[in-house]
């Protein structure tokens, strides 16, 4: 995640030989993209940031999909009360769960009625393009992955990597405190918990977690081995003003993502003498994001 910060060159070198490659499509398809700005700045208020022993992780939260967790987590943060907590249960290529553990700490914050999935708007979404396996279609609305059913009549976030979600029992609306990463894609979990946030930075930390056993008490790290220190898990628009990180994303509706889009799909580059198939696996394009100047 974030790679679009780290990789600017190589990306835009993509999006270039893409663009150069693909047919003019005349006024129509301009005026598509007419008056949509390519990037969009990500409120201070929208960005977490949790703090650990390897380095910090950045997530944009999402209270379109996610209103009631996404407020639980800004009273978290205001009230300190995550740092110190730990990745207690991390399980390699599965999820990577944190939070208070203690299940008396935990009896203090209220269950929430789960946001799983949210009423078909049938607006904001940028379409992937092809068939997916889980979801009758997949896309993007606001930079996060999504899928959605006309037939349903609903639309939800995915389990892509990086997607950050409510932990919970058996009981759909039992999430309260305890939260994980997704270190790897676990789609078959889509629309049964809640997501509320994507990483856009530092999932490289995330991944160096320590991890448990999956076999032992499903992967909470076993005494007298602890797991990774939260050091702090702070909301950015808590900080003073002149210290807030300040992030942009790729607008998904704009040319530029477009573009970016077909330079995942399309590989003519001169090292595929087996040209891939013109596929795209949602869980696989990640919209870019960068540091705002």
């Amino acid at each position: 995640m974030g790679v679009w910060s780290k990789q600017a060159g190589f990306l835009a070198a993509c999006v270039l030989a893409a663009c150069a490659g693909m047919p003019t499509s005349g006024a129509q398809e301009v005026s598509k993209f007419e008056n949509i700005p390519d990037w969009r700045p990500i409120p201070a208020e929208n960005l977490l940031l949790i703090d650990t022993e390897h380095g910090l992780v950045t997530i944009e939260l999402n209270p379109d999909f996610a209103p009631n967790h996404v407020e639980r987590i800004h009273k978290l943060a205001f009230a300190s009360i995550m740092n110190g907590k730990r990745f207690y249960r991390v399980i390699d290529g599965f999820v990577a769960q944190g939070g208070f553990e203690d299940e008396t700490a935990i009896m203090d914050w209220p269950n929430l009625v789960n946001e799983n999935d949210r009423a078909y708007t049938g607006e904001g979404f940028t379409p992937l393009g092809n068939r997916d396996l889980f979801a009758p279609e997949v896309g993007h609305i606001g930079g996060f992955p999504a899928g959605r059913s006309q037939l349903l009549g609903r639309e939800w976030l995915l389990h892509c990597p990086g997607a950050i979600a409510m932990a919970r029992d058996t009981d759909p609306n039992s999430g309260s405190t305890e939260f994980y990463i997704v270190l790897d894609a676990q789609r078959y979990l889509d629309r049964n918990l809640t997501i509320f946030g994507r990483v856009i930075d530092g999932m490289e930390h995330v991944q160096a977690l320590k991890r448990g056993v999956r076999e032992i008490e499903n992967g909470v790290i076993q005494p007298p081995e602890v797991g990774d220190e939260i050091l702090s898990f702070r909301i950015a628009a808590d900080l003073p003003e002149d210290t807030r990180p300040k992030w942009e994303a790729m607008v998904t509706s704009s040319r530029a993502f477009q573009d970016f889009k077909t330079s995942k799909r399309v590989r003519n580059d001169e090292f595929f003498y087996r040209k891939p198939p013109e596929i795209l696996d949602i869980c696989s394009l990640n919209a870019p994001v960068r540091p705002a100047e």
